[in-house]
């Protein structure tokens, strides 16, 4: 059986919020006051993650104390630069600006901060998926061979982030490489014959929790060992507490009957030769 806590990983999605944040809401009591880049990487070495994906909110008030779209990447940056090797960083997106003004600020993050992908969080931007707005990311993502994670988690067919949106941008950007975030909930089954990978945070104990192991196993194994990424979403979870978060996944990844070889694409090569390709093209 494969051991998921001491199994080598890439923790695919997780939240960090800048020190400066921090220090101006001391007396916050959510779950973010266990986003702290110091207390995550002491975590690291304990759960066997080697490396982790710092993804961005779509809310420049979370990620900056300037509210603007460069301090965030400026932030992510520092992030990254601070633990060399450790952190990955997505860059993020501010829908007060221009579609074109987004593009710039992505562009800037990849070339000169050196962030590794996009995020696109529909709900937190309140600009649907589908949007005209998304699309010119989308084209440029794809142009520049830039990888995109895509929150979707819908709660109805009129959601802003629904599984059938991400179809139709794969339809119409067929060479974007497209992480879908949480697997799409319960529209899953939409996704299993789009080209996409899925990342199983916040999605993973959900299943379980409502389905069942065995029902879970049946969806993780029809999209398969090429196409799963390993993510938690922590600190944040819809019913775990930040120090439930982690023991969960392993337990429920235990369960899974994977193989060796299996669960290290979903823990860690999956995402590790797709951002690999990404610096490659780039000093290309």
């Amino acid at each position: 059986m494969v051991d998921w806590k001491t199994l080598k990983k890439i923790d695919a999605h997780i939240h960090i919020l800048p020190d400066d944040v921090h220090r101006a809401n001391p007396d916050s009591e959510d779950v973010w006051v266990y986003a702290k880049l110091h207390e995550y990487r002491k975590k690291m070495d304990v759960l066997g993650v080697e490396k982790a994906v710092i993804m961005p909110l779509n809310d420049p008030w979370l990620m900056s104390m300037d509210f603007s779209i460069d301090a965030v990447h400026k932030n992510l940056y520092e992030m990254k630069q601070r633990y060399p090797g450790k952190f990955y960083a997505f860059a993020d997106i501010d829908t007060r600006n221009t579609p074109q003004e987004s593009v710039n600020a992505i562009s800037k993050a990849i070339e000169e901060y050196g962030l590794d992908g996009i995020k696109i969080h529909p709900n937190n931007s309140g600009v649907a998926l589908d949007s005209d707005y998304n699309r010119a990311i989308f084209a440029f993502a794809q142009m520049k061979q830039i990888p995109v994670a895509i929150h979707c988690y819908p709660n109805s067919d009129d959601d802003l982030s629904t599984a059938e949106q991400v179809v139709r941008a794969v339809n119409q950007y067929p060479d974007l490489t497209i992480i879908v975030s949480h697997m799409g909930a319960y529209q899953w089954e939409r996704l299993l014959s789009a080209n996409v990978y899925v990342d199983v945070s916040a999605a993973l104990p959900d299943y379980v929790r409502k389905i069942g192991i065995e029902a879970t196993k049946s969806i993780l194994h029809k999209f398969g060992a090429d196409r799963l990424i390993f993510a938690t979403d922590y600190p944040d979870n819809r019913f775990l507490s930040p120090e439930e978060i982690y023991d969960t996944y392993f337990d429920a990844l235990n369960q899974m009957d994977y193989t060796q070889e299996e669960a290290h694409k979903i823990a860690y090569d999956n995402l590790e030769s797709m951002l690999t390709k990404k610096r490659q093209l780039k000093m290309g």
